[in-house]
């Protein structure tokens, strides 16, 4: 694996490439490519870029009260971080062999970043939305969901730990059901070939990177 940087964005290469690679852009910090390295040699030919987060509470769609006491409270951010990936795939793909039509993908409060820009008419720039263990409990985002239709070209992948929904937050204990409306939602707006929704074992910090490779080589292998 090679690494580009540009403006705190890390573009992700094979070694070698035999023509354009199709794009997934990832909202997760630097740190995450020693995970993606792990993980590497097992994953199809595709290229991952690396959009940095911020702050973990802005990339919500919508204001709301913090998860535990103490901790900031969630505000407005996915629009930004949307905005983000899209420059950094248009800045990375002057100079490199990047596919049309990226996906974009996020874990936790990024992975609800990521399905908001599905609802959100983001369907012109990004072809897939991945959501792995997506922060849906958020107030206002089965509103929000159920109010703006996803584009029926679009691909959508879903994943949850089969023990999210136990955990000891009642806030967080609401992702289980949240999740299963959302994908009830999008197999009425997709059809079957574009929507996939994983389960895996564990909680929600359980084998990461096993999930990411899951979700990049079903979205790699379009």
């Amino acid at each position: 694996m090679r690494t580009i940087q540009s403006d705190g964005a890390v573009l992700c290469l094979p070694d070698r490439a035999d023509g354009a690679l199709y794009t997934v852009c990832c909202i997760a910090g630097e740190d995450f490519a020693g995970e993606l390295a792990g993980i590497w040699e097992t994953l199809p030919p595709v290229a991952v870029i690396l959009v940095p987060p911020g702050k973990w509470e802005a990339l919500s769609p919508f204001p709301a009260p913090a998860l535990r006491e103490g901790e900031p409270d969630c505000t407005p951010g996915a629009e930004a971080v949307l905005v983000r990936a899209a420059a950094a795939y248009d800045r990375l793909k002057r100079d490199s062999p990047l596919q049309p039509g990226p996906a974009i993908a996020g874990y936790s409060l990024a992975g609800l970043t990521a399905l908001y820009g599905l609802h959100g008419g983001w369907g012109g720039k990004f072809s897939a939305f991945a959501s792995l263990s997506g922060s849906l409990w958020m107030e206002g985002w089965d509103a929000f969901a159920e109010s703006h239709p996803v584009p029926p070209e679009a691909r959508a992948y879903l994943s949850l730990g089969g023990k999210e929904e136990k955990a000891g937050n009642p806030r967080m204990r609401q992702v289980g059901e949240a999740t299963r409306a959302e994908v009830g939602r999008l197999k009425m707006q997709l059809p079957p070939r574009s929507l996939h929704f994983t389960l895996h074992p564990g909680g929600h910090f359980k084998d990461i990177p096993g999930r990411w490779r899951a979700a990049l080589c079903w979205l790699a292998e379009k």
